[in-house]
């Protein structure tokens, strides 16, 4: 292998994120019963990746790059014995401190690792590496905010040094006086953890909030459950509140979550005030059906799989889980998505050529002057917010109710404005949507009335937004960075959490929206000053690479959140230099599908624009 830079990892992991069929929980007092297999060896469903090792490698390079993956997986003890086993005696070896977990530095390699020049006369070679600190990865299989500042790292790798008194070490190259820190890369996240979501009930108990989390190759499948319903017992993971709730208080698991003959047996024992009537049993049956079990688990067939819950180890429910979460979903699931833009001033359809029509639910008289717009459907309730010009100003237009909308309400208006979006999970009846003025986030309602959002952790000018499927946690651009938060919608009105910044591999961020349960669409530049589109998982860990060059600086970005039932694959839509895109190729005239009516006399010039979905 080249003593340069190591080729990158695969990244393939990451399109599984925000999958509801993947799967997981956090920290609980009752630990799995059992240590589960080392890599290599079988966890049930096959052979789990190989963690190299040591003495595998001559290289310095791979050794150090070998280092960053010790830390992958396992219990406590097994986590400090394998990064130990690269540090020979006297050379600064890791201790846990007492009492404590191991908190995991997950770092993503931007340069390196890389040995230059010889080594030194003791045979050592300085093997540098330049990282993003991603954030810290814990026991419960979440990724808090990172706890370092290093933008790089400069390993010692070399032969063992001789230690009075001490038997001669083993042969091979050596990782000497490392940082004291547990590190690892987020190559070794993709490689060795399995992405999975577990759910988490907002206030209101109307939605599931999803809850991305990190379950170990190593543990066998038939541990999985009793590992993620610990986790569930353990609450939802910090950033998440003030959205998502934990189980009732006094919840604990009795025994482990077996898997016989195809059917997964929860034993709870739960405060009796918590389950009265079937309402409640439903409502926890539903959080455990989509939170312990992938959709189509291994050796299940179609519906044959099913989920037994017991409390205090009487039967109380037994269901199909396919077909059970089919008519229980998450939150509001609206199937196919359809497509839009704006074109010469209007909303239009977009559509191939053996796409049906879907009319505009908009009047044509009220059509008109549009630069952006967000559509929503909810049963009969639909709704549309548009931009429209005021002089140099703008003002948001906003209807709701049976289509066709006739009757708008009109915001104050604004210096400047971006493209609004409508919040899923709120009650259809009174629909709340988010838009950026002015450098700020509002919520606004049928009655065009916004009301400026506090943005606690957030700094700089708000330029963009981006809701989640479920509509309880929000994406935010704001001074070139993103941001994630939590928000409530309990009453009406919105309540946002501390936000969380997530460092990626571009310099600047220019738009988003949410591409999965759990995954963001992130358009911006990178430090070669190409401007992409970057999917990320919603902690920041797992990255890859969405459209390679945008040729140009992405203002309006609008994706497809694929969701649990549907898996829809539809890509993004976007606008550079006032021309749309969907992923790769220009979106042209010939897909703008003409609304009724006298069709109007159009420019050569008019291009579409403001591409979005609604769904």
């Amino acid at each position: 292998m080249s003593r340069r830079n190591l080729p990158a990892a695969a990244v393939a992991v990451l399109l599984c994120v925000g999958l509801v069929g993947c799967g997981i929980p956090g920290e609980t007092e009752v630990r799995v019963d059992g240590k589960g297999p080392q890599s290599g060896q079988d966890s049930g469903g096959g052979l789990t990746p190989r963690l190299p090792q040591r003495q595998d490698s001559d290289e310095p390079e791979q050794v150090a790059a070998n280092y960053l993956t010790a830390a992958a997986g396992g219990e406590t003890d097994e986590i400090y014995e394998r990064v130990n086993s690269y540090i020979p005696e006297g050379s600064g070896k890791l201790k846990l401190k007492v009492g404590g977990e191991p908190s995991i530095n997950l770092v993503r390699l931007i340069d390196g690792p890389s040995a230059e020049g010889a080594p030194d006369r003791s045979g050592n070679w300085l093997v540098t590496v330049q990282v993003q600190q991603v954030g810290v990865l814990r026991m419960d299989g979440t990724v808090g905010e990172p706890e370092l500042t290093e933008r790089s790292y400069v390993f010692q790798v070399g032969p063992a040094p001789v230690v009075d008194g001490a038997p001669p070490p083993p042969g091979g190259l050596w990782v000497i006086d490392p940082p004291p820190v547990l590190l690892m890369s987020t190559s070794a996240l993709e490689e060795y953890y399995s992405p999975r979501t577990i759910y988490f009930w907002n206030a209101g108990r109307t939605v599931l909030v999803p809850d991305l989390r990190y379950l170990p190759l190593s543990v066998p499948r038939e541990s999985q459950a009793t590992e993620l319903l610990g986790w569930l017992i353990g609450g939802p993971a910090p950033w998440l509140s003030p959205a998502a709730v934990p189980l009732p208080e006094g919840t604990s698991r009795i025994g482990n979550a077996p898997m016989s003959g195809g059917r997964l047996e929860v034993n709870l024992s739960v405060p009796a005030s918590e389950v009265t009537n079937d309402v409640d049993l439903d409502r926890l049956f539903t959080q455990l059906a989509w939170s312990l079990l992938p959709p189509n688990p291994q050796g299940m067939g179609g519906d044959d799989g099913e989920l037994e819950l017991k409390i205090q180890s009487q039967r109380r429910k037994v269901a199909a889980v396919d077909g059970y979460r089919r008519v229980n979903p998450p939150y509001p699931l609206t199937g196919t998505p359809t497509r839009f833009c704006v074109f010469d001033g209007a909303v239009h359809q977009l559509r191939d050529r053996d796409e049906a029509i879907e009319p505009v639910p908009i009047v044509p008289e009220q059509n008109r002057d549009v630069q952006s717009a967000a559509l929503s459907r909810d049963g009969n309730q639909v709704g549309a917010a548009l931009v429209t010009p005021d002089g140099e100003r703008w003002r948001l237009r906003v209807a709701s109710g049976a289509e066709p909308l006739q009757t708008f309400a009109l915001s104050d208006p604004y210096p400047s404005m971006e493209r609004p979006i409508w919040l899923k999970g709120v009650d259809p009846r009174a629909p709340i949507g988010l838009v950026v003025a002015d450098g700020n986030l509002y919520r606004f309602d049928s009655n065009a009335r916004l009301v400026r959002i506090a943005l606690p952790g957030v700094t700089g000018r708000v330029t963009g937004v981006g809701a989640a499927p479920d509509g309880h946690r929000i994406a935010v651009v704001a001074g070139g960075a993103i941001y994630v938060a939590a928000l409530s919608t309990d009453g009406g009105t919105v309540t946002v959490g501390r936000a969380r910044r997530l460092d990626t591999s571009l310099t600047t961020v220019t738009a988003v929206d949410w591409s999965g349960e759990s995954r963001l669409a992130l358009a911006g530049t990178q430090s070669n000053r190409r401007s992409v589109i970057e999917n990320i998982s919603s902690d920041g860990a797992l990255e890859n690479g969405l459209v390679d060059d945008t040729r140009g600086d992405v203002l309006h970005l609008a994706a497809y959140p694929d969701n649990p039932l549907s898996r829809t694959q539809l890509g993004v839509m976007y606008e550079t230099n006032g021309a749309a895109s969907a992923t790769d190729r220009l979106i042209g005239r010939d897909q703008v599908a003409p609304n009724p009516g006298p069709a109007p006399s159009v420019s050569a010039s008019s291009k579409p624009s403001a591409p979005f979905f609604r769904y």
